[in-house]
């Protein structure tokens, strides 16, 4: 029987699928998107390696091309508990990426062979509890993209996982046999409306949920238990409606992500039908929460995009006088957050911070 935490673990990813989803991401669900790359394990989807194959719980492609780069693919990883997340779990992550990173299918030209790298391979790790201080020195060395879902404002979004994950922990107990890990997530990308490996009628999302099509989506291959469908379904469900749409990924030119919580969505979408995806912003600290505030640079204060810094770089830039911090403040702007890139409705968007003295 799976444990609480693992199994909240396993409901966070697939939440955390459905945001990378709604920011610019493809989702790889099944090995038949890419069987060069991809193959199906006994308990899911596999990215192949250099030297083994790799479990993927949460993979995503990013739909727009990078310039100058691979397609970019990125890992997403949750760790639901109450320890804070070390090292280890680092290292992993940056050892999964190197090696997949290393792996090179096959080319052909005329009778030659071509060993040739397909994609670039990225790995983000999300953590309810956060992360020690050489984890966080680690993955900032190696560009392991770190998210500290701790704070309050995820306070809600942690709610509807536990909440669910108790229900499906009832729901296995009464079954009795192992947990149908892959069951369970296929019943959620469902409900999420994260499947996407093939086009599902609308009319007939109920009955690929509750019957064969949804078993025959199932990536995990050595599943012989299946828990109550029409149950499973309605979790499914329950969790998809509490979630919501409330997050916005940020990418800064900087080794991390940022997760924006949005005040309100909807003013920040209307801010781009009206001034276009280009949008002059600036950037302050609340002093009482540290954390920081995306608002329009023309002074409206017409949306506004909280975030928060990783730790590690917000304690060196908090750690000194007056002068010191507004110094650092400003290098930090200047230098990270420039320029950041957030997708919303199906749209690029770009965040650009200029310092006072270059705004006309």
């Amino acid at each position: 029987m799976v444990g609480i935490e693992a199994l909240q673990g396993y409901l966070l990813e697939e939440v955390l699928a459905r945001l990378l989803f709604e920011n610019g991401y493809r989702l790889l669900v099944s090995a038949q998107q890419d069987p060069d790359a991809l193959a199906e394990g006994n308990h899911g989807l596999l990215v192949r390696g250099r030297g083994s194959d790799h479990q993927a719980d949460v993979l995503g492609e990013l739909t727009l091309p990078t310039p100058f780069s691979l397609p970019l693919r990125i890992f997403v990883e949750a760790k639901y508990r109450r320890a804070t997340t070390g090292l280890a779990a680092v290292r992993n992550a940056h050892g999964v990426v190197h090696d997949v990173n290393e792996y090179y299918s096959t080319a052909h030209h005329g009778r030659l062979r071509l060993p040739v790298q397909r994609h670039l391979y990225r790995y983000a790790l999300f953590s309810t509890s956060g992360f020690t201080r050489p984890a966080q020195q680690y993955a900032l060395a190696q560009q392991v993209f770190l998210v500290d879902l701790s704070g309050q404002a995820f306070k809600g979004l942690r709610g509807g996982v536990e909440e669910a994950a108790r229900q499906l922990h009832e729901l296995a107990a009464a079954t009795g046999g192992p947990f149908p890990r892959g069951q369970v997530r296929t019943a959620l990308r469902l409900s999420l409306d994260t499947w996407t490996a093939e086009r599902i009628p609308p009319e007939d999302t109920t009955i690929d949920v509750l019957g064969r099509e949804s078993s025959a989506r199932n990536p995990a291959r050595a599943e012989d238990r299946e828990l109550p469908p029409r149950r499973l379904a309605g979790i499914a469900d329950s969790l998809a409606s509490r979630v919501g749409d409330s997050l916005l990924l940020g990418f800064p030119s900087a080794p991390f992500v940022l997760v924006f919580r949005p005040d309100d969505l909807a003013d920040f979408g209307a801010y781009i039908a009206e001034h276009g995806t280009d949008i002059d912003v600036r950037i302050t600290r609340r002093d009482v929460s540290s954390d920081w505030v995306v608002v329009p640079a023309d002074g409206t204060r017409a949306f506004r995009l909280p975030f928060s810094l990783p730790a590690l770089l917000a304690d060196w830039l908090l750690g000194g006088d007056p002068a010191t911090v507004a110094v650092r403040a400003k290098n930090v702007k200047a230098e990270l957050l420039s320029f950041i890139s957030v997708f919303h409705a199906g749209r690029l968007v770009r965040l650009v911070f200029r310092p006072r003295t270059q705004r006309s």
